[in-house]
């Protein structure tokens, strides 16, 4: 015969305590008055008798599954930030991630409502594309009650649960870092790269937006151009028009840091130094590009990381029947959890020295 499966009523009985006492502690159940010494029996207890948590069982009995469902494309490195955010946050909670790759085409994400369905996850958690807001996606989720929180996507749509960049701070926070470095160059100006339809999501609206605004609080005429990403030649001439047209060149703000790539390599051909000839610095950072460009590249970096976190505790609080709070900028009915990039400084946007230091 095959050893005997321990049991919660085994872990009771060496640590001394009621079954319920043993639910609690695995549980992490709020209200109930456990004291440490109580706890740290249970835990020697678990431990001594290797016990560990019937799923299946657990699952029958308390309704939910102790998993949560990340999907995403698993070719997209920015998926793997979220991941890690998610793997973090439950972690702390007890929870498992089941991974869903999303590769060429959608048909993952329907079925994960199966596996709601059959018990088999709580809840999901997406990586969209920022323009994603898909109405047969989120009535599905809606009519069978599926709790759901989108990272990037759904921004404008008031009945789906968002995690999202606030992408018009990152831009002033960006331009008012580059007037400090490079006052005497003049105001920045916005080069906006743009990629199939891209130039009319909600967030490079807001990118957008967020650099007129600056300037008009300023009183200053805005400089912005539109290129494709990719372009070289329409980069060289940006390049050389702001050669011929200033003494100093002004600083550049460009919207993705895969564009400030193209500003590089258009400045190594036409002779000019990024850092000193020309100074550039990027609204995100999505591809980590920073630290790997010569001289390393000034960015805004969007917290994909903290943004995994943010979903997987806005989906815990779902299911804890918790209230969410949050929205900004733009009060929705459904909570629209707004973070903040982070700034890291590099050398391509080194500070000019006034000629009075010189």
């Amino acid at each position: 015969m095959g050893k005997k499966r321990v049991t919660s009523h085994d872990v009771a009985r060496l640590a001394g305590v009621s079954r319920s006492v043993v639910s609690a502690v695995l549980n992490g159940t709020k209200g109930i008055g456990i004291s440490p010494e109580t706890r740290e029996a249970v835990l020697a207890a678990i431990q001594e008798l290797n016990y560990h948590v019937d799923a299946q069982a657990r699952a029958m009995k308390t309704g939910k599954s102790g998993s949560i469902a990340a999907f995403g494309d698993t070719s997209n490195p920015l998926f793997l930030q979220v991941l890690e955010g998610m793997q973090r946050a439950c972690g702390e909670r007890g929870y498992h991630v089941l991974i869903s790759g999303q590769g060429a085409h959608e048909e993952g994400r329907f079925k994960l409502i199966d596996l709601f369905l059959q018990r088999r996850i709580d809840g999901i958690v997406s990586l969209d594309p920022v323009s994603y807001a898909d109405p047969r996606w989120a009535g599905e989720l809606s009519k069978l009650q599926v709790p759901y929180v989108s990272v990037e996507g759904y921004a404008e749509t008031n009945s789906v649960t968002s995690v999202l960049a606030d992408y018009g701070q990152s831009v002033r926070d960006a331009l008012d870092y580059m007037a400090a470095c490079a006052a005497e160059a003049g105001k920045p100006v916005y080069v906006q790269m743009n990629h199939k339809d891209s130039a009319s999501n909600w967030a490079e609206r807001s990118r957008r937006q967020a650099y007129l605004d600056w300037c008009g609080e300023r009183r200053a005429e805005p400089v912005l151009f539109e290129l494709m990403h990719k372009n070289g030649d329409e980069v060289r001439s940006l390049l050389l028009q702001l050669r011929d047209s200033h003494a100093l060149l002004p600083p550049l703000l460009c919207n993705w840091s895969a564009g400030a790539i193209g500003i590089y390599r258009a400045a190594h051909e036409l002779g000019l130094r990024v850092g000193t000839d020309v100074r550039v610095m990027a609204a995100d950072n999505t591809q980590r590009l920073n630290r790997s460009l010569v001289p390393s590249l000034s960015v805004m970096n969007i917290p994909y990381v903290r943004m995994g976190e943010t979903a997987v505790h806005v989906l815990l609080q779902t299911l804890e029947g918790g209230e969410q709070s949050q929205s900004q900028p733009g009060e929705n009915t459904v909570a629209k959890h707004w973070l903040k990039a982070e700034l890291l400084a590099g050398e391509s946007m080194a500070p000019i020295e006034s000629s009075s230091s010189l």
